[in-house]
């Protein structure tokens, strides 16, 4: 059986890969969780059927696997307490959304046997199956050929999960572009529109599908810690020059429009999609399959008044089997009760 130790610090995703885990390998493994918060990690525990501690050093000195799933800010840290202690030809993982410095920390620190494998899942704990989810390795080449470090990368893909991998290196430049940039830009958006006082239920009213898709997308980072996000910009070493590059952009296409200068806004344009046109149609291919998915839900339910209608809670698959009654901003009003067209799949 193997012993796997799951060095936990603030609640989510630490939690839910334990239950993955244990769903996944059942009586195969045994699981131990830490976490600062006895009375946490006794609720936890139980649930999920597993062993926990308070002392990261005791757990990990007979885990085969060990796996940091902590908080950015001080991932490096608390692998330099603990990593010297790990038993020797164990393997080692962090789950961090930077690679450089864990990386760095977990190869510096731990026994030189114990193979290191620092691996971002890029998706957040609240689903039930890593089909079509990223995985990225950033192992040493030379650790590549490894049976424990093949297993798990076959296990991700027999699972279809999208595999990649690559250098820590280049894995947070890469993530200073496609994750911290477009989080930075949603961020500065948002409280633009803050400050201007925008009433964002009245322009609702005002709304198309792209408008309303962009919101969204705004609105489910804002949703989520951010405490995370701040990490994620302030610890990469590569986002200044990323966000240095986004604000001379920024002050360009500022002074195209406060100089009126058509000419240039259109060829500065140009040049973007002379340089992602191929990319750019798939994209848009992407957002028109989105808004006609919204948009049949809409038909279909138009088409279901004062008839039998089936809905399901895309969340807890809730269902609910009755005669729809009217729809009314998206809503649609079954038994006397509202249901929100978003929330809610019709069947």
């Amino acid at each position: 059986m193997q012993k796997i130790t799951i060095i936990g610090w603030s609640s989510g995703f630490w939690e839910w890969l334990a239950k993955f885990i244990n769903k996944s390998f059942s009586k195969k493994v045994e699981i131990t969780i830490t976490w600062r918060n006895i009375e946490t990690l006794e609720k936890v525990s139980k649930n999920i059927n597993c062993k926990y501690s308070t002392n990261n050093i005791d757990s990990v000195k007979d885990a085969d696997i060990t796996i940091f799933a902590v908080p950015i800010w001080n991932t490096a840290e608390i692998i330099k307490n603990v990593a010297p202690h790990l038993k020797e030809w164990s393997v080692v993982l962090d789950v961090t959304s930077i690679k450089k410095a864990p990386s760095e920390a977990m190869k510096k620190y731990s026994p030189k046997s114990v193979l290191v494998i620092p691996t971002h899942p890029m998706f957040w704990p609240y689903i039930s199956t890593i089909a079509w989810q990223i995985f990225v390795l950033t192992a040493d080449q030379s650790n590549r050929n490894d049976k424990r470090y093949i297993f798990l990368k076959n296990f991700l893909e027999k699972s279809d999960a999208k595999v990649i991998e690559t250098s820590s290196i280049e894995h947070d430049k890469m993530m200073a572009v496609v994750q911290w940039l477009t989080h930075f830009d949603m961020f500065v958006l948002w409280e633009t529109l803050r400050k201007l006082e925008l009433d964002i239920e009245k322009s609702m009213n005002f709304i198309s599908p792209i408008y309303k898709i962009m919101i969204s997308s705004v609105a489910r980072y804002l949703n989520q810690n951010p405490k995370l996000y701040s990490d994620i910009q302030i610890h990469n070493q590569e986002v200044l020059e990323v966000h240095k590059v986004f604000m001379e952009t920024t002050n360009t296409f500022n002074n195209y429009v406060k100089n009126k200068d058509e000419v240039n806004f259109i060829k500065t344009v140009n040049k973007s999609s002379e340089y992602f046109w191929k990319q750019a149609e798939i994209w848009q291919k992407y957002t028109d399959k989105i808004i006609y998915m919204l948009w049949k839900q809409v038909e279909k339910a138009h088409k279901k008044i004062w008839k039998i209608i089936s809905i399901q809670n895309i969340y807890n698959e809730e269902k609910i089997e009755w005669i729809l009654e009217k729809i009314v901003d998206n809503n649609l009003y079954i038994k006397w009760s509202k249901y929100d067209i978003d929330t809610w799949e019709i069947n």
